[in-house]
């Protein structure tokens, strides 16, 4: 198998990337990926001092010569969980208290993913939701959740409520 070819490390570049051996854990073993090639190393060599396979090894001196050194820096992904509004919290809880029958769905009762899937994908309520903040909003409204059926604490919409609970 043909070596993988790395561009030419600028001056600038070269302290960038023992700064990153030294202060950096994440980067770090990248960093010393690119300074081992630099030097003249091939990937199966850089495999043995590395102790990292060889598809690794090719895949960050490919991103270092596309990105430079942004292409091995670990960028931590921010996201801002979208907030639920008390009135996005009303109508989940809604939904949830329904029968899913009455939004033409073939079975009778929620899960917490299915109900999470629907809430984003058919209702289009939020962007995004888990199934967890669903369960948490449920028990902040009072609606206890187990395997797969509301239980509901307190007087039901149901009229059949109470015949329903008595029958279990």
């Amino acid at each position: 198998m043909r070596d993988t070819n790395q561009r030419a490390i600028t001056a600038n570049e070269k302290d960038e990337l023992h700064w990153l051996l030294e202060y950096d854990p994440d980067a770090g073993y990248r960093a010393k990926i690119i300074l081992l090639k630099d030097s003249g190393y091939n990937v199966p060599q850089i495999r043995r001092i590395t102790n990292h396979h060889d598809n690794n090894i090719r895949k960050w001196i490919h991103r270092f010569n596309n990105y430079s050194i942004d292409g091995i820096v670990s960028r931590k992904h921010v996201r801002k969980p979208e907030k639920v509004t008390d009135d996005i919290a009303r109508q989940i809880v809604d939904i949830a208290s329904t029968s899913p029958r009455k939004y033409n769905l073939k079975f009778s009762t929620w899960s917490l993913r299915v109900l999470a899937g629907f809430i984003m994908n058919e209702i289009k309520l939020v962007e995004t939701i888990s199934h967890t903040e669903i369960r948490n909003i449920l028990l902040k409204h009072g609606i206890e959740w187990r395997h797969s059926k509301t239980v509901l604490v307190g007087k039901s919409r149901d009229p059949e409520y109470d015949l329903k609970k008595a029958y279990r």
